[in-house]
């Protein structure tokens, strides 16, 4: 069986920028690439609704492969992020429905995720986190997205959610998926305090545990704009981010970007 692997397409930001139509460069690259499964780990733009629209519109075009599917803290952004994850799950790929069994030996487990502030530096306390403040810079999340409980909070009941669901699969070959990262160890300290402070807004430990505890094969997750593919606790890491045109790309042209970005593997 054959699976890509994407996060972080942000195409509304990328269309504008590359001033191409992304949907369709990533269509047809999938087109090209025919995999089973396209697992899509968060951020496909801003806002639920059209976060909706794409994948929906995606999988009614692409009806061979199967997609599945994580929000990103992007695909949040709204006045009330409880009714932006609802809305999200009128996608029928969307994992927060409950696991999915590729075949008899492998099943993926996921959900989007958010953070606990667990990757923080020691130097900065919870309630500064908290506000997202760092100079004149405010952390997006805290303006965008409105789970009207602590960052904290919300984390706790994604990791008991899938707590729950890796205890029931766990003698199955697990594909673990979330949007946020899951070891500090992918997480970039650059002693740099303006970059250091918002480090505790790129995951939890609790996902990681998770994973190390359930002896995942497979954990694919997003949201840092770096790509990584590697062993990492024994467990096979795959972060695929697409990214921000042009500086966090390594070509100019978005279909050979999105096509060498795009993860295939095989199970």
């Amino acid at each position: 069986m054959k699976i890509a692997v994407l996060s972080d397409i942000h195409e509304g930001i990328n269309r504008k920028k590359t001033e191409t139509d992304i949907f369709a460069i990533l269509k047809e690259s999938l087109l090209e690439q025919v995999p089973d499964v396209f697992i899509l780990s968060g951020d496909i733009t801003a806002g639920p609704d059209k976060s909706l629209n794409l994948l929906k519109r995606l999988q009614s075009e692409l009806p061979k492969i199967q997609i599945l599917y994580v929000h990103g803290n992007h695909d949040v952004y709204h006045e009330d992020s409880r009714v932006a994850y609802h809305t999200l799950m009128k996608f029928q790929g969307n994992l927060g429905h409950g696991p999915v069994h590729l075949n008899s030996e492998w099943v993926v487990i996921g959900d989007g995720g958010w953070y606990d502030y667990s990757f923080g530096e020691k130097e900065f306390t919870n309630e500064e986190f908290t506000n997202g403040r760092f100079d004149d810079f405010t952390w997006p999340d805290k303006i965008h997205a409105n789970w009207f409980e602590k960052d904290e909070m919300v984390a706790e009941k994604y990791v008991a959610k899938l707590d729950a669901w890796l205890a029931e699969h766990q003698h199955k070959n697990i594909i673990m998926v979330s949007h946020f990262v899951p070891f500090k160890y992918f997480v970039h300290v650059k002693n740099e305090p303006a970059w250091d402070f918002f480090n505790a807004m790129m995951g939890s430990s609790g996902f990681g545990a998770l994973a190390e505890k359930y002896r995942v094969k497979k954990l694919v997750f997003g949201h840092i704009h770096t790509r990584y593919h590697e062993e990492y606790r024994g467990i096979d890491c795959i972060c695929n981010p697409l990214g921000y045109f042009p500086h966090e790309w390594t070509s100019e042209l978005p279909q050979q970007e999105i096509s060498s970005t795009m993860k295939i593997i095989e199970i």
